[in-house]
């Protein structure tokens, strides 16, 4: 299936799950549909030519300069301990970038195995739900099982 169609049905999904939770807000239901588009995209980010994993590689090589810019040290990541929460947020964000880096860069899983799995769109969600909180976290566990479905590959691990 190509991404578009991933991206779509993973967005009209959240869309509909969203609205029957109770989000009916239209900027709230655009921000968890949207969501659930790219999180639709997750399962292949182990496939080299995936415009997911383009789009994700781009996102976090522009967020990483983003926070080494902001960060007021001159180019340098420095973590600022006087704004409350936001070094944890830093080093959260960096940890996972580096498990992505390590996982798609060094390991290369095969394309359909272990990103395609009941585990990895709970660990997905897990982590989005660490980082964002319940309502996105839903969005994207939603998203990513979509594209299991739609692929017709429901493994456990």
């Amino acid at each position: 299936m190509k991404w578009r169609s991933h991206a779509l049905i993973g967005a009209v999904i959240v869309l509909i799950a969203s609205w029957l939770m109770g989000t009916h807000s239209i900027l709230g239901l655009a921000v968890l549909s949207a969501f659930g588009a790219l999180s639709a995209l997750a399962p292949d980010l182990d496939h080299e030519s995936s415009k997911g994993k383009k789009m994700l590689d781009m996102a976090l090589i522009l967020l990483a300069a983003v926070i080494a810019i902001a960060s007021g040290c001159g180019g340098n990541i420095c973590i600022p301990s006087s704004i409350s929460g936001l070094g944890s947020i830093v080093i959260m964000f960096l940890v996972i970038v580096g498990a992505y880096f390590i996982t798609f860069i060094l390991f290369k899983p095969r394309h359909r195995g272990i990103t395609h799995t009941l585990a990895a769109c709970l660990v997905f969600g897990i982590l989005v739900f660490l980082i964002a909180g319940p309502r996105l976290a839903l969005a994207g566990f939603i998203g990513y099982l979509s594209h299991l479905i739609a692929d017709g590959i429901v493994k456990i691990l």
